[in-house]
């Protein structure tokens, strides 16, 4: 038998074309008690209503543990003026440097959670502030044209203490987007593709080489990665993993939602396929121990294999150098997922943001587009890889089954594959 406790503050600050809201805070706090074998448990949560501490839920040890930061008293109220000024001072950056319009997004997450077991107790206690900006550029009755940015901080204090290099992240975004509209057609063909660092391209690894080797894809045979353990499946540089420890401080864990040490997993290395990412669960079922990934959505569902902070690991060069080789190739800057086939590794994500490279250089921006192929292929048609390693992180999270999204962040150096198909679409 084992217990989770969980709190969970937020606050959010948006800025839209409407004018700024700010979000009345939310605060949920519930207790999820396991009993039985991790492999066929069974799980039963309550959540806690204003003005109750979990009485009768907890062991008495777990409780006296749990009594303080469960306190409905808020953790988040000596941000609030700090979130504010972010929020206004980045628009007004953006209304200087010519945006027609920035949508702001803001939000600050103070967790607790205690998982408790009768030889021992685990608590972790994370905070971060999330900020996500979306420029928008083009006429009144014309063609419009927007670049997506995100960063995170461990709290709104050390946010704002950033303001200067976030004013100047925001003009230079403008300014960028400016100089690359109008944009051309995407290209029908297949050609050679860049990642920029710590782009949003980075999904790209997080779809192809994280999910087919979380846990429990891998112990129903689901995974196409997962038939090529211990084998090679692209070139002896490219080196692929995921860590929770590691998030620049922000979004990262010491410990998973099950009580594990949460630690790296190398899912690919050497380009070899080495390791799948487990919790309890999979773990029991593949005859390994659990590596400290064992994630929850909140204390209503049980843990899930998944994944945290998924990057590639840097080599050598740098964004300028992988350009300088390519005649006619196109630079990716975010993707978002459509179609990921976990079986066959067939997979399309949609071309948010792109630019057209030409005779090693970058130049304008490309319309709509889908990217498309097959995950060994891909693997295999990487040919570079920078030492110009950036984090970047998902504001929407990653979704999983029914469980809903996660936070989860990405560390990519800039990527060069030799040839990735493209074609205009939306």
């Amino acid at each position: 038998m084992d217990w989770f406790v969980e709190r969970r503050e937020v606050s959010d600050v948006l800025h839209l074309r409407s004018g700024t809201r700010i979000l009345p805070a939310t605060l949920e706090r519930g207790v999820c008690v396991r009993e039985g074998p991790p492999s066929h448990g069974e799980y039963t949560w309550t959540e806690l209503s204003r003005g109750t501490s979990a009485p009768g839920l907890l062991p008495s040890e777990v409780l006296e543990r749990a009594r303080a930061p469960l306190s409905e008293s808020s953790r988040l109220l000596d941000g609030a003026a700090l979130r504010e000024d972010v929020v206004r001072r980045l628009v007004d950056v953006a209304r200087a440097a010519g945006a027609l319009h920035l949508e702001v997004t803001l939000r600050e997450v103070d967790r607790w959670t205690l998982h408790a077991q009768p030889e021992r107790m685990v608590e972790e206690h994370t905070r971060h502030a999330l900020l996500e900006v979306k420029a928008f550029h083009g006429e009144a009755g014309g063609p419009r044209f927007d670049a997506w940015r995100c960063v995170t901080h461990p709290d709104a204090t050390r946010l704002h203490a950033a303001l200067p290099s976030l004013e100047a992240w925001v003009d230079a975004l403008v300014r960028e987007l400016r100089e690359t509209t109008p944009a051309v057609p995407c290209p029908d063909e297949a050609l050679p593709v860049l990642f920029p660092p710590g782009a949003a391209s980075a999904c790209f690894f997080h779809e192809v080489c994280g999910h087919p080797l979380e846990g429990d894809v891998v112990a129903r045979g689901g995974s196409f990665l997962a038939r090529r353990l211990g084998q090679r499946v692209a070139e002896p540089f490219v080196h692929v993993s995921d860590d929770p420890t590691d998030a620049q401080g922000a979004l990262g864990f010491t410990w998973d939602d099950e009580g594990h040490a949460a630690r790296a997993v190398p899912l690919l290395r050497g380009g070899v396929v080495t390791s799948p990412m487990l919790d309890a669960r999979s773990a029991r079922a593949l005859g390994l121990e659990p590596n400290g990934h064992g994630r929850r959505v909140d204390f209503r569902h049980p843990p899930l294999p998944r994944m945290a902070h998924t990057r590639v690991e840097p080599h050598e060069g740098d964004l300028a150098s992988l350009l300088a080789d390519v005649g006619h190739g196109l630079l990716v800057q975010h993707l978002t997922p459509r179609h990921m086939n976990l079986l066959s590794g067939d997979f399309s994500f949609y071309i948010v943001e792109a630019r057209l490279v030409r005779d090693g250089r970058a130049g304008p921006r490309v319309g709509p587009g889908v990217l498309f192929g097959n995950g060994l292929t891909a693997l295999a048609d990487i040919d570079a890889v920078g030492a110009d390693a950036r984090n970047l992180f998902a504001t929407r999270g990653c979704r999983k089954l029914d469980h809903g999204p996660l936070p989860v962040s990405f560390g990519q150096p800039s990527v060069r594959f030799r040839t990735l198909h493209v074609r205009p679409g939306t």
